[in-house]
């Protein structure tokens, strides 16, 4: 009883044969025919835990009066959080667009929240921004 014959780019003889060659001799097939690597996403389980958790530490941050050990401990942790959420957002979806949207987002609540800027402040710079990128065009 023979196998089947299949042929793989440059590569062709009995299924079994081939079968064997990938298993003994630790030969990757995906990456022989330029396939890429499938990765794990990390669960979006985490992205749901981490913005609504980040956004009621910036509304805490911004309306509570905590005492100075605390609320640098929570300044910590909101960039922390924020980190991680653009961590989880570029591994799982890899697009750059993505990312820069959820950082440039992450770092306005977060100068909102340490009274840098004013929301109509934060919204006319990002106004004025995207007008001069729209003027230079």
């Amino acid at each position: 009883m023979s196998d089947k014959r299949i042929k793989l780019k440059d590569i062709e003889g009995e299924a079994g044969a081939i079968t064997d060659l990938c298993r003994n001799l630790n030969f990757d097939l995906g990456t022989y025919l330029n396939e890429k690597p499938t990765k794990k996403d990390i669960s979006k389980i985490w992205i749901w835990i981490g913005v609504p958790f980040f956004f009621i530490l910036c509304c805490l941050v911004w309306i509570s009066p905590l005492n100075p050990a605390l609320y640098k401990i929570s300044i910590l942790a909101l960039f922390i959080i924020w980190a991680l959420i653009i961590i989880i957002i570029q591994f799982n979806y890899e697009k750059w667009i993505l990312t820069l949207i959820t950082g440039i987002a992450g770092m306005c609540l977060i100068l909102i929240s340490l009274e840098v800027y004013t929301p109509q402040e934060v919204v006319k710079k990002l106004e004025e921004h995207t007008s001069n990128k729209i003027n230079d065009k």
